[in-house]
Protein backbone atom coordinates (compact mmCIF):
# COMPACT_ATOMS: atom_id res chain seq x y z
CA UNK A 1 0.00 0.00 0.00
CA UNK A 2 1.22 3.39 0.54
CA UNK A 3 1.70 5.76 3.80
CA UNK A 4 -0.73 5.89 1.42
CA UNK A 5 0.06 6.05 4.49
CA UNK A 6 2.21 6.12 1.23
CA UNK A 7 2.33 9.46 1.10
CA UNK A 8 2.65 12.41 -2.11
CA UNK A 9 1.51 16.99 -1.55
CA UNK A 10 1.98 20.71 -2.89
CA UNK A 11 3.78 20.63 -5.91
CA UNK A 12 6.98 19.44 -4.57
CA UNK A 13 5.47 17.05 -2.17
CA UNK A 14 3.14 15.01 -4.33
CA UNK A 15 5.84 15.04 -7.26
CA UNK A 16 8.14 13.97 -4.75
CA UNK A 17 6.23 10.93 -3.92
CA UNK A 18 6.01 12.63 -0.56
CA UNK A 19 2.32 13.20 -0.69
CA UNK A 20 1.54 10.16 -2.32
CA UNK A 21 2.44 6.96 -0.44
CA UNK A 22 0.98 5.53 2.48
CA UNK A 23 -0.82 2.48 3.98
CA UNK A 24 -3.96 3.65 4.90
CA UNK A 25 -7.70 2.23 6.08
CA UNK A 26 -10.80 3.35 4.20
CA UNK A 27 -12.51 6.70 5.94
CA UNK A 28 -16.04 7.63 6.72
CA UNK A 29 -18.53 7.75 4.17
CA UNK A 30 -19.42 10.61 1.95
CA UNK A 31 -20.67 13.49 4.73
CA UNK A 32 -21.25 16.02 1.94
CA UNK A 33 -23.05 16.09 -1.54
CA UNK A 34 -20.18 16.36 -4.35
CA UNK A 35 -21.32 17.60 -7.94
CA UNK A 36 -21.29 14.88 -10.19
CA UNK A 37 -22.80 15.42 -13.90
CA UNK A 38 -24.08 12.63 -16.24
CA UNK A 39 -22.16 11.72 -19.47
CA UNK A 40 -22.29 9.20 -22.00
CA UNK A 41 -19.28 7.18 -23.21
CA UNK A 42 -19.05 8.41 -26.19
CA UNK A 43 -18.54 11.59 -24.76
CA UNK A 44 -15.70 10.42 -22.95
CA UNK A 45 -12.05 11.39 -24.66
CA UNK A 46 -10.06 8.72 -25.44
CA UNK A 47 -12.16 5.97 -24.38
CA UNK A 48 -12.39 4.05 -26.88
CA UNK A 49 -8.43 4.59 -27.72
CA UNK A 50 -8.14 2.56 -24.00
CA UNK A 51 -7.35 -0.81 -23.14
CA UNK A 52 -9.95 -1.97 -21.48
CA UNK A 53 -9.17 -5.90 -20.91
CA UNK A 54 -6.03 -4.24 -18.57
CA UNK A 55 -8.43 -2.53 -16.14
CA UNK A 56 -10.81 -5.08 -16.22
CA UNK A 57 -7.98 -8.07 -15.05
CA UNK A 58 -7.37 -5.34 -12.09
CA UNK A 59 -11.35 -4.74 -11.53
CA UNK A 60 -11.54 -8.61 -10.91
CA UNK A 61 -8.63 -8.82 -8.45
CA UNK A 62 -11.05 -6.77 -6.59
CA UNK A 63 -13.85 -8.95 -6.89
CA UNK A 64 -13.68 -11.23 -4.10
CA UNK A 65 -12.85 -8.10 -1.54
CA UNK A 66 -16.28 -6.65 -3.08
CA UNK A 67 -19.09 -9.73 -3.00
CA UNK A 68 -17.64 -10.60 0.54
CA UNK A 69 -17.50 -7.27 2.14
CA UNK A 70 -19.95 -5.09 4.03
CA UNK A 71 -22.46 -2.79 2.01
CA UNK A 72 -20.63 0.59 0.79
CA UNK A 73 -21.79 3.79 -0.11
CA UNK A 74 -20.61 6.01 -3.09
CA UNK A 75 -21.10 9.48 -4.05
CA UNK A 76 -23.34 10.02 -7.59
CA UNK A 77 -25.03 13.00 -9.14
CA UNK A 78 -27.94 12.32 -7.24
CA UNK A 79 -26.96 12.17 -3.49
CA UNK A 80 -25.48 8.84 -2.47
CA UNK A 81 -26.19 5.35 -3.27
CA UNK A 82 -25.48 2.19 -1.62
CA UNK A 83 -24.19 -0.82 -3.15
CA UNK A 84 -24.39 -4.35 -1.48
CA UNK A 85 -22.12 -7.39 -1.50
CA UNK A 86 -24.87 -9.08 -4.18
CA UNK A 87 -25.00 -6.49 -6.60
CA UNK A 88 -21.30 -6.66 -6.87
CA UNK A 89 -21.75 -10.44 -7.21
CA UNK A 90 -23.60 -9.77 -9.84
CA UNK A 91 -21.16 -7.14 -11.40
CA UNK A 92 -18.43 -9.64 -11.08
CA UNK A 93 -20.01 -12.40 -12.39
CA UNK A 94 -20.45 -10.82 -15.47
CA UNK A 95 -16.49 -9.37 -15.17
CA UNK A 96 -15.88 -13.43 -15.20
CA UNK A 97 -17.34 -14.35 -18.33
CA UNK A 98 -15.63 -11.80 -20.58
CA UNK A 99 -12.94 -14.03 -22.16
CA UNK A 100 -9.55 -13.04 -21.18
CA UNK A 101 -8.66 -10.11 -23.89
CA UNK A 102 -11.40 -9.86 -25.44
CA UNK A 103 -11.17 -6.36 -25.89
CA UNK A 104 -14.84 -5.52 -27.29
CA UNK A 105 -16.23 -7.69 -24.30
CA UNK A 106 -14.22 -5.64 -21.65
CA UNK A 107 -15.34 -2.12 -23.21
CA UNK A 108 -18.76 -3.59 -23.11
CA UNK A 109 -18.64 -4.73 -19.65
CA UNK A 110 -17.98 -1.63 -18.41
CA UNK A 111 -20.79 0.53 -20.18
CA UNK A 112 -23.19 -2.05 -19.32
CA UNK A 113 -22.60 -2.20 -15.59
CA UNK A 114 -21.55 1.44 -15.13
CA UNK A 115 -22.77 4.69 -15.77
CA UNK A 116 -20.08 7.78 -15.64
CA UNK A 117 -20.32 10.69 -13.67
CA UNK A 118 -17.95 13.39 -14.03
CA UNK A 119 -16.50 15.44 -11.05
CA UNK A 120 -17.28 18.73 -10.80
CA UNK A 121 -14.02 19.78 -8.95
CA UNK A 122 -10.96 20.00 -10.90
CA UNK A 123 -8.87 16.60 -10.24
CA UNK A 124 -5.29 16.02 -9.27
CA UNK A 125 -2.72 13.57 -9.85
CA UNK A 126 0.34 12.20 -8.69
CA UNK A 127 2.30 8.90 -9.03
CA UNK A 128 3.62 6.46 -6.75
CA UNK A 129 5.89 3.13 -7.20
CA UNK A 130 7.59 0.08 -5.98
CA UNK A 131 11.04 0.51 -5.26
CA UNK A 132 13.73 -2.29 -5.35
CA UNK A 133 16.75 -2.60 -2.84
CA UNK A 134 19.63 -5.05 -2.43
CA UNK A 135 19.81 -6.73 0.71
CA UNK A 136 20.15 -9.90 2.79
CA UNK A 137 18.35 -11.64 5.51
CA UNK A 138 21.02 -11.31 7.75
CA UNK A 139 23.56 -8.34 8.22
CA UNK A 140 26.68 -8.05 7.06
CA UNK A 141 29.62 -5.81 6.01
CA UNK A 142 27.68 -4.50 3.16
CA UNK A 143 24.25 -5.21 4.47
CA UNK A 144 23.98 -3.32 7.80
CA UNK A 145 20.33 -0.87 7.62
CA UNK A 146 17.74 -3.27 9.16
CA UNK A 147 14.03 -3.21 7.75
CA UNK A 148 12.07 -4.32 10.97
CA UNK A 149 8.15 -5.95 11.42
CA UNK A 150 5.92 -4.16 13.05
CA UNK A 151 7.17 -4.51 17.50
CA UNK A 152 4.22 -6.12 19.44
CA UNK A 153 3.98 -3.36 22.20
CA UNK A 154 3.20 -1.01 19.40
CA UNK A 155 -0.36 0.62 19.57
CA UNK A 156 -2.26 3.76 18.86
CA UNK A 157 0.43 5.83 20.58
CA UNK A 158 3.31 7.51 19.62
CA UNK A 159 5.70 4.85 19.52
CA UNK A 160 9.88 5.87 18.97
CA UNK A 161 10.77 8.20 16.32
CA UNK A 162 12.72 7.91 13.41
CA UNK A 163 16.50 8.98 14.91
CA UNK A 164 15.46 6.90 17.99
CA UNK A 165 14.48 3.78 16.23
CA UNK A 166 17.88 4.53 13.72
CA UNK A 167 19.84 5.10 16.64
CA UNK A 168 19.41 1.00 18.04
CA UNK A 169 15.78 1.55 19.76
CA UNK A 170 14.64 -1.73 18.65
CA UNK A 171 18.36 -3.26 18.36
CA UNK A 172 18.23 -6.89 19.72
CA UNK A 173 14.30 -7.19 19.77
CA UNK A 174 14.78 -9.57 17.20
CA UNK A 175 12.46 -7.87 14.77
CA UNK A 176 14.83 -7.40 11.61
CA UNK A 177 13.22 -9.28 8.78
CA UNK A 178 15.88 -7.99 6.40
CA UNK A 179 19.02 -5.41 6.25
CA UNK A 180 19.54 -3.35 3.09
CA UNK A 181 22.56 -1.40 1.57
CA UNK A 182 21.26 2.28 1.05
CA UNK A 183 19.43 4.22 3.95
CA UNK A 184 18.31 6.66 1.38
CA UNK A 185 16.95 3.58 -0.37
CA UNK A 186 14.68 2.18 2.75
CA UNK A 187 13.51 6.06 3.33
CA UNK A 188 12.14 5.78 0.13
CA UNK A 189 10.44 2.56 0.72
CA UNK A 190 9.10 3.89 3.19
CA UNK A 191 7.81 6.79 1.64
CA UNK A 192 6.10 4.39 -1.10
CA UNK A 193 4.53 2.24 1.24
CA UNK A 194 6.14 -0.78 -0.37
CA UNK A 195 9.19 -2.46 -2.06
CA UNK A 196 11.46 -4.95 -3.20
CA UNK A 197 14.49 -6.98 -1.74
CA UNK A 198 17.10 -8.17 -4.18
CA UNK A 199 18.60 -10.59 -1.77
CA UNK A 200 22.11 -11.79 -1.68
CA UNK A 201 21.19 -15.26 -0.62
CA UNK A 202 19.07 -15.33 -4.10
CA UNK A 203 15.63 -14.67 -4.51
CA UNK A 204 12.81 -11.60 -4.35
CA UNK A 205 11.27 -10.13 -0.74
CA UNK A 206 8.48 -8.36 -1.46
CA UNK A 207 7.63 -5.77 1.59
CA UNK A 208 4.03 -5.08 2.57
CA UNK A 209 3.14 -2.03 5.12
CA UNK A 210 2.82 -3.55 8.21
CA UNK A 211 2.18 -0.28 10.42
CA UNK A 212 3.79 2.86 11.49
CA UNK A 213 4.97 4.36 14.76
CA UNK A 214 2.63 6.69 14.78
CA UNK A 215 4.72 9.97 14.69
CA UNK A 216 3.65 12.95 12.06
CA UNK A 217 4.83 12.38 8.72
CA UNK A 218 6.76 15.63 7.13
CA UNK A 219 7.52 15.63 3.59
CA UNK A 220 11.36 15.97 3.01
CA UNK A 221 11.05 18.12 0.00
CA UNK A 222 9.69 20.93 2.20
CA UNK A 223 12.54 21.10 4.40
CA UNK A 224 14.81 21.22 1.40
CA UNK A 225 13.02 23.88 0.44
CA UNK A 226 13.40 26.09 3.46
CA UNK A 227 16.58 24.94 3.91
CA UNK A 228 17.26 26.74 0.38
CA UNK A 229 18.38 23.75 -1.02
CA UNK A 230 15.99 23.70 -3.87
CA UNK A 231 13.49 26.02 -5.27
CA UNK A 232 9.95 24.08 -4.93
CA UNK A 233 9.34 23.95 -8.51
CA UNK A 234 12.63 21.85 -8.46
CA UNK A 235 12.03 19.95 -5.72
CA UNK A 236 10.66 16.26 -7.16
CA UNK A 237 11.55 13.31 -5.74
CA UNK A 238 14.31 12.46 -8.31
CA UNK A 239 16.17 15.57 -7.72
CA UNK A 240 15.76 14.91 -3.68
CA UNK A 241 16.94 11.54 -4.22
CA UNK A 242 20.04 12.24 -5.74
CA UNK A 243 20.89 15.16 -3.68
CA UNK A 244 19.97 12.79 -0.45
CA UNK A 245 22.67 10.53 -2.09
CA UNK A 246 25.29 12.75 -2.38
CA UNK A 247 25.22 14.39 0.96
CA UNK A 248 24.85 11.24 2.97
CA UNK A 249 25.71 13.31 6.35
CA UNK A 250 23.43 15.93 5.80
CA UNK A 251 20.74 13.64 4.72
CA UNK A 252 20.42 11.37 7.73
CA UNK A 253 19.30 14.36 9.86
CA UNK A 254 16.79 15.67 7.08
CA UNK A 255 15.24 12.13 7.02
CA UNK A 256 15.24 12.60 10.37
CA UNK A 257 12.75 15.17 10.52
CA UNK A 258 10.48 13.17 8.86
CA UNK A 259 9.69 11.32 12.48
CA UNK A 260 7.38 9.01 11.28
CA UNK A 261 8.57 5.42 10.64
CA UNK A 262 7.12 2.28 8.41
CA UNK A 263 7.47 -1.24 9.89
CA UNK A 264 7.17 -4.03 7.08
CA UNK A 265 6.48 -7.56 6.79
CA UNK A 266 7.30 -9.96 4.14
CA UNK A 267 3.90 -10.23 2.18
CA UNK A 268 5.61 -13.36 0.12
CA UNK A 269 3.67 -11.96 -3.13
CA UNK A 270 5.25 -11.20 -6.53
CA UNK A 271 3.28 -7.96 -6.70
CA UNK A 272 2.62 -5.36 -3.90
CA UNK A 273 -0.08 -5.22 -2.41
CA UNK A 274 -2.94 -1.88 -1.75
CA UNK A 275 -5.21 -0.78 1.28
CA UNK A 276 -8.15 -3.20 -0.51
CA UNK A 277 -5.95 -5.78 0.35
CA UNK A 278 -5.31 -7.08 -3.43
CA UNK A 279 -2.55 -6.96 -5.57
CA UNK A 280 -1.62 -3.67 -7.33
CA UNK A 281 -1.85 -3.49 -11.29
CA UNK A 282 0.68 -1.59 -12.80
CA UNK A 283 -0.82 1.99 -14.37
CA UNK A 284 -4.49 0.25 -13.71
CA UNK A 285 -4.28 0.65 -10.16
CA UNK A 286 -5.17 4.25 -8.17
CA UNK A 287 -4.86 5.10 -4.47
CA UNK A 288 -8.18 7.22 -3.87
CA UNK A 289 -10.29 8.57 -0.59
CA UNK A 290 -11.98 5.82 0.09
CA UNK A 291 -14.20 7.87 2.19
CA UNK A 292 -15.84 9.06 -1.04
CA UNK A 293 -15.17 6.44 -3.62
CA UNK A 294 -15.07 3.23 -2.44
CA UNK A 295 -12.68 0.45 -3.20
CA UNK A 296 -13.07 -1.33 -6.94
CA UNK A 297 -14.44 1.56 -8.47
CA UNK A 298 -13.53 2.54 -11.80
CA UNK A 299 -12.34 5.66 -12.37
CA UNK A 300 -11.61 7.48 -15.55
CA UNK A 301 -8.90 9.68 -15.91
CA UNK A 302 -7.90 12.41 -18.01
CA UNK A 303 -4.74 14.35 -17.25
CA UNK A 304 -1.02 14.36 -18.68
CA UNK A 305 2.00 12.12 -17.91
CA UNK A 306 5.76 13.18 -17.48
CA UNK A 307 7.56 11.84 -20.87
CA UNK A 308 10.54 9.33 -19.58
CA UNK A 309 13.49 10.79 -19.63
CA UNK A 310 12.10 13.89 -20.77
CA UNK A 311 12.59 16.79 -17.80
CA UNK A 312 9.46 19.16 -17.80
CA UNK A 313 7.92 17.00 -21.03
CA UNK A 314 4.22 15.65 -20.44
CA UNK A 315 1.79 13.38 -22.75
CA UNK A 316 -1.82 13.03 -22.39
CA UNK A 317 -3.03 10.27 -20.07
CA UNK A 318 -5.97 8.83 -20.42
CA UNK A 319 -6.94 5.70 -19.24
CA UNK A 320 -9.72 3.33 -16.96
CA UNK A 321 -8.28 2.53 -13.07
CA UNK A 322 -9.62 0.61 -10.25
CA UNK A 323 -9.64 2.56 -6.96
CA UNK A 324 -7.49 -0.50 -5.06
CA UNK A 325 -4.99 1.79 -2.49
CA UNK A 326 -5.49 4.84 -0.48
CA UNK A 327 -3.06 7.16 1.40
CA UNK A 328 -2.45 9.73 3.75
CA UNK A 329 -2.68 13.15 1.32
CA UNK A 330 -4.91 11.24 -1.26
CA UNK A 331 -7.80 13.31 -0.17
CA UNK A 332 -11.18 14.29 -2.11
CA UNK A 333 -13.50 12.81 -5.03
CA UNK A 334 -11.19 13.93 -7.83
CA UNK A 335 -7.76 12.97 -6.18
CA UNK A 336 -5.91 10.20 -7.78
CA UNK A 337 -2.36 8.52 -7.04
CA UNK A 338 -1.22 6.25 -10.12
CA UNK A 339 0.76 3.14 -9.06
CA UNK A 340 3.06 2.56 -11.80
CA UNK A 341 4.75 -0.72 -10.87
CA UNK A 342 8.78 -0.91 -10.61
CA UNK A 343 11.86 -0.25 -12.37
CA UNK A 344 13.35 3.09 -13.68
CA UNK A 345 11.21 4.19 -15.69
CA UNK A 346 7.93 3.96 -13.22
CA UNK A 347 10.28 5.78 -10.67
CA UNK A 348 10.71 8.82 -12.77
CA UNK A 349 6.97 8.65 -13.52
CA UNK A 350 6.20 8.66 -10.36
CA UNK A 351 8.87 10.74 -8.81
CA UNK A 352 7.86 13.77 -11.34
CA UNK A 353 3.81 13.46 -11.87
CA UNK A 354 2.11 16.52 -10.26
CA UNK A 355 -0.94 17.16 -12.75
CA UNK A 356 -4.14 18.38 -12.92
CA UNK A 357 -6.92 17.18 -15.43
CA UNK A 358 -10.74 15.38 -14.38
CA UNK A 359 -12.09 12.03 -12.59
CA UNK A 360 -15.34 10.58 -13.78
CA UNK A 361 -16.65 7.74 -11.66
CA UNK A 362 -17.96 4.82 -12.88
CA UNK A 363 -20.99 3.99 -10.76
CA UNK A 364 -22.49 0.38 -10.57
CA UNK A 365 -26.35 0.89 -12.60
CA UNK A 366 -27.99 -1.92 -11.71
CA UNK A 367 -29.97 -2.19 -8.78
Amino acid sequence: MRWRLLAGGAALLAAAGLLSACAGTPGSPPQQRISMEPTSYNEIAGWAQDRHAEALVAFRRSCPKLTSGPDVRIATDGGEKTITPGEWARICDAAAAVKAGDARGSRMFFEENFRPLIVQVPGKFTGYFEPELRGSKVPSRLFTVPVYRKPPDLSDKPYFTRAEIEAGALKGKGLEIAYVQDPVGLFEVQVQGSGRIQLAEGGTMTLGFDGSNNRPYTAIGAVLVEMGVMKKEDATWPAIRDWLKRNPQQARDVMRKNERYIFFRDTRTSAPIGAEGVALTAQRSMAVDPAITPYGTPVWIDTRRPVYRKPGATDSYRRLMIAQDAGAAIKGPARGDVFYGAGEQAAEWAGRMNSEGRAIILVPNKN
